[in-house]
């Protein structure tokens, strides 16, 4: 594929990876919970397996978000010499709606087969929130990039005050403030990743698009300089314990101090696992001509560049392979099922690439 980066396929495969991970496990085996929901600590914490397992995975949501709107950008700079901003706008609107509707239809499919009837019957999830944020780029990316990146920023530190100014109510039907601040899994409609808090993340991730543009050579001096930045900024917040900490420390182990809210996202959550993202990014793009040989690499780039059929594939995969009793019941089991869903996602991924490649123009665009 034309005007593709190495070292950001290569970042989005491994969220891919992860990502199957955590999915493999909630299938397979149970939720394992290492994050806060709403100021709320999982209890009891869980051992150090079981909380590395699903604190890798914390990467997956800052990592796919912030790529896809750095994807905007860069499939904006390269549509620009043959189409009009005009096109471009409508072809980001129909592909932000395409995954709203993917979200409602294919993918929350998956997830309720096994839910109990009358509960959750909406589920306003990544996919959706993604979309949503694609629309709404499709029109404030033309601003310009210093405006779009600072109003993210913005976004991002005045979040934790928008959440205590319009909290949620017990007992009210709050399915707007819901989708656009606060998640919350209860009622008609089940929220998770809420637009505002992660509108700011994307609208970063474009803004970087735009200034590292298809420049190989800018990538790794950019996104190692933004990854030290973050985690600087991320020890000083959790040191601290002020603004940001939605989770504060309360002076456990190390997992405690590592223990971030997720739902919704924190400052510190988002510098932790951004910061991390962009000095991996920095690293694969240096070390591009030494990994893009290997067949092992490939395999990592396929998943990075077929991100959403992954997605969608994935969780159909690992729900097949949970009526296997042998992939089932404990932790080894669960990362067994992963490995062997991995496995089926390699050829499946390679013909849906093959065929999108032959029909460019086809509705397959979308996905």
């Amino acid at each position: 594929m034309k005007n593709r980066l190495f070292a950001i396929d290569a970042v989005r495969g491994w969220v891919m990876i992860f990502m199957a991970l955590d999915h493999a496990m909630y299938f397979c085996y149970v939720h394992i919970s290492a994050e806060g929901f709403q100021g709320i600590r999982p209890e009891p914490m869980p051992d150090i397996a079981h909380y590395l397992t699903r604190f890798i995975t914390h990467y997956c949501a800052p990592t796919f978000i912030f790529l896809a709107g750095l994807s905007v950008s860069l499939y904006t700079l390269s549509r620009r010499s043959h189409l009009s901003e005009g096109t471009i706008t409508k072809k980001l609107l129909t592909r932000g709606f395409f995954l709203i509707a993917l979200q409602i239809i294919v993918v929350n499919l998956a997830w309720s087969l096994d839910s109990v009837p009358g509960t959750g019957i909406i589920y306003f999830g990544i996919i959706a929130c993604i979309g949503s944020g694609m629309m709404i780029l499709a029109f404030i990316r033309r601003l310009p990039v210093s405006l779009l990146f600072s109003s993210s920023i913005l976004l991002l530190l005045i979040v934790p005050l928008l959440l205590n100014v319009f909290p949620l109510e017990d007992s009210t039907d709050q399915s707007l403030l819901e989708i656009m601040l606060q998640p919350n899994t209860q009622g008609e409609v089940k929220v998770l990743y809420p637009i505002l808090p992660w509108l700011g993340v994307m609208g970063m991730g474009s803004a970087c698009g735009f200034w590292i543009g298809f420049e190989k050579k800018k990538i790794t001096k950019f996104f190692l300089s933004l990854g030290l930045f973050l985690l600087f900024g991320w020890a000083v917040l959790r040191l601290s314990g002020c603004y940001g900490n939605l989770t504060p420390y309360q002076g456990g182990d190390w997992r405690d101090f590592m223990l971030m809210s997720k739902y919704p996202p924190s400052l510190v959550f988002l510098m932790w696992n951004l910061g991390g993202m962009a000095i991996v990014i920095a690293g694969h793009n240096y070390l591009e001509t030494k990994l893009h040989s290997k067949q092992f690499w490939h395999v990592i780039v396929l998943f990075g560049q077929t991100p959403l059929f992954f997605y969608l594939m994935h969780l159909y995969v690992y729900r097949a392979l949970s009526l296997i009793p042998f992939l089932t019941g404990s932790l080894a089991r669960g990362y067994l099922a992963w490995l062997v869903g991995l496995m089926i996602m390699i050829p499946l991924c390679a013909g849906y690439r093959s065929l999108k490649r032959r029909y460019p123009n086809s509705i397959l665009q979308y996905v």
